[in-house]
């Protein structure tokens, strides 16, 4: 292999593995309430939200903007809904049946 193409790989090589790795973090629902109130991922982490309820719920997640929300939609007891937060900023997470389930969500 000509020595070029070598230190290019090698280079290349270097730049993918100094990418960290995005992050899931799992938060639980039980007793009509989030495991935990509050948050703060880096720009690409995912939060994973168990339902171990036995009533269903909905994710909804509002922000950055004022404009911006996406609504995971009903899930099931047991189901799992995952969501990836691409852009910095803060959110606000909450579940639209039930006004206990709720937290917030800082992203860098």
């Amino acid at each position: 292999m000509p020595i070029r193409l070598t230190i290019a790989v090698a280079i290349l090589l270097g730049l993918v593995a100094a990418v960290p790795a995005a992050t899931t973090i799992t938060v639980i629902q039980r007793g009509l309430a989030l495991n935990m109130a509050s948050i703060s991922l880096t720009a690409g982490d995912r939060l994973s939200f168990t339902n171990d309820d036995d009533v269903i719920h909905n994710i909804h997640i509002f922000g950055p903007g004022s404009e911006e929300n996406n609504d995971l939609g009903l899930q099931k007891p047991g189901k799992l809904l995952t969501y990836r937060f691409d852009k910095a900023g803060a959110y606000r997470v909450r579940c639209n049946i039930h006004p206990s389930v709720k937290m917030s969500v800082t992203v860098k």
